[in-house]
């Protein structure tokens, strides 16, 4: 059946792009991906190209199938790195080249943190936590107020993400080799995900060139997994990073206006929070906060709340069940 009108999501960030479309009642019609589109990591240039290909993925599924054609009615992108309005202004000629929808004032472009938090509250008030690449908070209180917290990237900040637990999990092995540490199982871990022999060899592919941040944050579900089998070192390593990523949500908490005695919602997102241990780690922070938080269980993915803004920008927001459908077929994908 073709659809008239469909709506165009697209989430960004360091490590992949990931492009969905979908109509005004939920229904699942495409889905696109590409590379980076963290322009800070891959110049404009690269990140534009990997929206087009993301986008063109899409497009090209939902036409095969005879769902669409011509533009979308709205599009709505979440890109990592976009935070001032000189990052908005550089994306701004190259995404209406791609003529991605059919009016460009239905074109929306914000963070990636904005679309990780419409998918578990739509466009209601709460906190997100995003722990990937790397990792950031974001809230918009019930008077509108917003703000973001971390994300300072890698060299300074992003505690919690998963650079920050590769090099972490990696710093250990160097201070087990020295005598300076415990011997942790996260060695043999480890180097067997690089193909190295010695914490010398695990150095010099962490110091390489070419070692982009998502190779390093790749490492990071190596580090869980340890801890998951009961290491100790691994173990205080990820508790470490499940307390950074609590000291985001609690710095919202008390920097923004909530009702007294509410709890806070709180969208987990980013590939690390997508497991268990983590998220319940995070989970057990916030439950000693002062603040009362609730951790939502099965939020809709960015790339879903993507979708739910472009439906914004056009007028006609997903119902409740609409959203829902959407999450639900997205989960098969």
């Amino acid at each position: 059946m073709l659809v008239e009108m469909w709506l165009l999501g697209i989430d960004g960030g360091g490590t992949q792009t990931r492009a969905l479309i979908a109509s005004a009642d939920g229904r699942l019609l495409g889905v696109g991906r590409a590379g980076s589109s963290n322009y800070h990591s891959v110049g404009l240039e690269a990140a534009v190209a990997a929206v087009a290909e993301a986008a063109d993925a899409a497009v090209a599924e939902a036409v095969a199938a005879a769902h669409v054609h011509g533009h979308a009615k709205a599009a709505f992108l979440g890109l990592a790195g976009v935070r001032s309005a000189a990052d908005h202004q550089a994306f701004r000629e190259p995404l209406a080249a791609l003529g991605l929808t059919d009016a460009s004032e239905r074109l929306g472009l914000d963070h990636d943190l904005r679309i990780a938090l419409a998918g578990g509250c739509a466009e209601g008030p709460g906190i997100v936590i995003i722990a990937g690449t790397g990792a950031a908070a974001y809230g918009r209180d019930p008077g509108g107020a917003t703000a973001i917290v971390g994300g300072w990237g890698w060299l300074l900040d992003d505690q919690g993400s998963g650079v920050w637990l590769a090099l972490r999990g990696l710093r250990a092995i160097m201070e087990a080799t020295d005598g300076r540490g415990p011997r942790t199982r996260l060695e043999p871990a480890i180097f067997a995900e690089l193909s190295v022999t010695s914490a010398r060899e695990a150095m010099q592919w962490t110091m390489r060139a070419d070692t982009a941040r998502s190779q390093l944050a790749s490492l990071a579900p190596v580090v869980l997994a340890t801890a998951e089998d009961g290491d100790r070192v691994a173990q205080e390593i990820v508790a470490e990073g499940a307390r950074q990523l609590g000291r985001l949500a609690r710095a919202l908490g008390e920097t923004l206006e909530w009702p007294a005695g509410a709890a806070i919602p709180v969208v987990p997102a980013g590939g690390l929070l997508e497991r268990r241990s983590y998220r319940d780690a995070v989970r057990t922070e916030l439950a000693a906060a002062d603040v009362r938080f609730a951790l939502l269980d099965a939020p809709a993915p960015p790339v879903a709340g993507a979708v739910f803004l472009a439906a914004e920008l056009a007028g006609a927001p997903l119902s409740a069940a609409a959203r829902q459908r959407l999450a639900t077929e997205l989960a098969t994908r």
